[in-house]
């Protein structure tokens, strides 16, 4: 018996051993391999589910801004004004002709043509007397400002700049914060650009007969003008105008009064946005990729509309392997090199367009652009109006890397182990039957049960003259027994604190969401109210605050808001810059939600009024209240944060930038769910109401 067993087990053991090793290197590669391909779907799956929400916001945000009352005002203002520079006679923009052809050579014509491209005049100037006009005052005659965006107004007196001071601080805070390229206001009629943020050479030309008319601004604009109930439109990527070298994109909607079409509003987008979307903004391992891999968009033309990995980190390599392989021709390769872009050049592989062209969804084993062996896999990207899929891909060479070292791990491993295990099968046969008996019936007995439990332990006994690597084996399960027992109490007590921060950070229900480990859901509230609270005087309070007073103050500020938010059922959401973001009805149903918002507006007030009686800063404050659906979750990637989405917020912070200093203007939508007894009185401008706030209580 005390040779037999050993003998026994080492046998029994090699054979598992070998038995083991040879079914790890045949299924090994094949379980490997399924990772791999789950991975890319998922990687695959988030880049268009991402992609479509991008996109879908932007249409959103066109949208709710189209359909303010707001909209209808500004563009039926500045197409009069429009119409007024338009009577101004040659003579009269004599010189501004003169500087905008001087401005416009020195800063498009000369600098496209030392890259090789030739662009005339007629190409980007509008010879209408209102493109001529605003063009020299909005970008040319600057005076210090340097940036046409950032010019509120030009001090020209005219019309035009007076509504231009008005409601271009908003159009450009939306361009900013959604990194768009441009947002225009065009008139119907004569599909005359009047208004523009950035001031690029269409504003004041016509999109009918001007040097943009075949731009993809003009067929936005005509898109809406056939058919204005079809609502936001979408039009893909392309070439914008010869003094643009970047592909852009469109997304236009109707600007209605009742069923008159008094205007189109027209987002213009590019795919650098997207390009951080699919690629993590270049960090490829916190964003999941695996090595070698990546995410792009290609067109139903079978060409790229975000920059693929390869061509962002060596752009001169990817484009020499590439034109190797014969997938990009000498003229691709120069007009890639001339815009600094693949976007709308660059072709896809033969294989990856006809899988999109299918709608084939596997994984397929194909060729990337610069020759590389790949696995690959796509998806439809459903936004109308575009023809985008995702296209997600890593090396074979790379995937199947992993699986050789497991495998030659796995052989070399199983090798080692056999030789250790017949050796110390024969330095230990002697003595090797008692203690592993004596430790086999300790833990096989009822008091082994108790051993591993956290009540009274009884130590396991092993014979005396047993090795010392047995006692030490006793030992070690007694430790084990004592760590097992301490992690299961440390554990039980670490989900109850994180439960229980959690519930201090977040609403009650989004708690045990985010504690069960579901971050990604999104909840759509039918109704809620937001309350945006504009802190003005705030940043001049920021830049003297370099005393421990002035930002002790800062934080009194905030902390006596959320106060006054909890006092009335509302939650702080964020605190973007100088607004103060609170919602109530989004995390609990509450009939009351939108008096409760107007009465903590009222106390917001005071709170901000009671800071600047103790503040160098003239502080205070105006609120915009909006009732409306909101979608909530958790944003945020690797760093969580709980916020709210959609057109309520925008329409919150909208009325707050609106509302006149020390006011609460309220919506249409909000007043009707006040009771009768707050007194609100209408704005001059716009479908929006003023707060008598000494009349508003709280709820009881």
């Amino acid at each position: 018996m005390g040779t037999r067993l050993p003998a026994a087990v080492m046998t029994v053991s090699l054979l598992a051993l070998v038995v083991a090793t040879v079914v790890g290197v045949v299924t090994g590669r094949d379980l490997g391999q399924e990772i791999n391909d789950e991975q890319l779907v998922a990687l695959r799956s988030s880049g268009a589910i991402d992609v479509t929400n991008h996109m879908g916001s932007l249409g959103r945000t066109a949208e709710t801004l189209a359909s303010s009352p707001q909209a209808v005002v500004a563009v039926d203002e500045f197409a009069a004004a429009h119409e007024e520079l338009q009577a101004l006679t040659p003579e009269e923009n004599a010189d501004r002709l003169s500087a905008l052809v001087d401005h416009h050579r020195a800063e498009y014509i000369e600098p496209l043509a030392e890259a090789g491209r030739t662009l005339g005049l007629r190409d980007i100037v509008g010879t209408s007397p209102a493109a001529i006009y605003l063009q020299h005052e909005y970008a040319v005659d600057l005076g210090s400002v340097r940036n046409p965006a950032a010019l509120d107004d030009a001090g020209d007196g005219s019309t035009w700049s007076e509504i231009h001071r008005a409601v271009h601080p908003v159009y450009r805070d939306v361009v900013q914060r959604r990194d768009l390229i441009d947002l225009f206001l065009v008139e119907p009629d004569g599909g005359h650009v009047v208004y523009s943020v950035n001031k690029r050479p269409a504003l004041g030309t016509s999109l009918d007969v001007g040097p943009f008319s075949g731009s993809v601004l003009a067929q936005a604009v005509d898109m809406v003008r056939d058919d204005p109930a079809a609502g936001v439109i979408t039009i893909d990527l392309a070439a914008y105008d010869p003094a643009l070298t970047l592909p852009v994109g469109a997304i236009a909607a109707p600007v209605l009064d009742g069923e008159r079409l008094a205007g189109v509003l027209v987002l213009l987008y590019d795919a650098d946005p997207i390009t951080d979307i699919l690629t993590a903004d270049e960090d490829w391992d916190d964003g999941g990729f695996p090595e070698t891999g990546q995410s792009y968009l290609i067109g139903d033309d079978g060409t790229t509309r975000t920059e693929p990995r390869s061509y962002l980190e060596d752009p001169e390599s990817h484009l020499d392997r590439s034109e190797e392989i014969g997938l990009l021709t000498q003229e691709d390769r120069l007009a890639i090199e001339a815009g600094s872009t693949t976007v709308l050049v660059q072709p896809a592989v033969e294989e990856t367009v006809n899988a999109a062209d299918d709608e084939d969804t596997s994984v397929n084993e194909t060729s990337s652009m610069v020759g590389d062996d790949t696995f690959t896999v796509v998806a439809p990207v459903p936004v109308e109006g575009l023809g985008w899929s995702v296209v997600s891909e890593v090396s074979v060479e790379a995937a199947e890397g992993g699986l050789d070292d497991f495998q030659q791990l796995l052989i070399v491993g199983a090798a080692t182990f056999i030789v250790a295990l017949t050796f110390l099968a024969v330095a230990w046969a002697g003595g090797i039957v008692r203690p592993i008996r004596a430790i086999s019936d300790r833990l096989g007995s009822d008091a082994s049960s108790q051993h591993l439990s956290t009540e009274r332990r009884e130590p396991i006994e092993v014979p005396a003259r047993s090795p010392i690597e047995f006692h030490r084996l006793a030992e070690s399960f007694e430790s084990m027994a004592e760590v097992l027992a301490r992690q299961q109490t440390e554990l039980t007590d670490a989900r109850a604190e994180r439960l229980r921060l959690l519930r201090r950070m977040l609403p009650p229900a989004v708690a045990e969401r985010v504690a069960r480990g579901d971050v990604q859901s999104l909840e759509e509230v039918p109704q809620a109210t937001v309350a945006a609270v504009v802190v003005l005087g705030l940043g001049d309070l920021v830049r003297v605050g370099e005393t421990s007073s002035e930002r002790d103050l800062v934080d009194r500020l905030h902390a006596d808001l959320d106060e006054a938010a909890e006092r009335h059922g509302l939650e702080r959401v964020k605190v973007v810059g100088d607004v103060y973001f609170a919602a109530c009805g989004h995390d609990r149903p509450l009939i009351d939600h939108a008096p409760r918002a107007v009465a903590f507006a009222a106390d917001a007030e005071d709170a901000i009024r009671a800071i600047s009686a103790h503040s160098s800063a003239d502080l205070a404050a105006a609120i915009g209240v909006h009732t409306g659906p909101l979608t909530v979750g958790m944003s945020g990637g690797t760093r969580l944060l709980y916020d709210i989405w959609g057109e309520t917020v925008t329409a919150a912070h909208y009325l707050a930038r609106q509302a006149p200093r020390e006011a609460i203007v309220v919506s249409e939508s909000t007043r009707t769910l006040l009771p009768d007894s707050v007194e609100t009185t209408p704005m001059i401008e716009g479908d929006a109401w003023v707060v008598m706030t000494t009349s508003v209580e709280g709820p009881a």
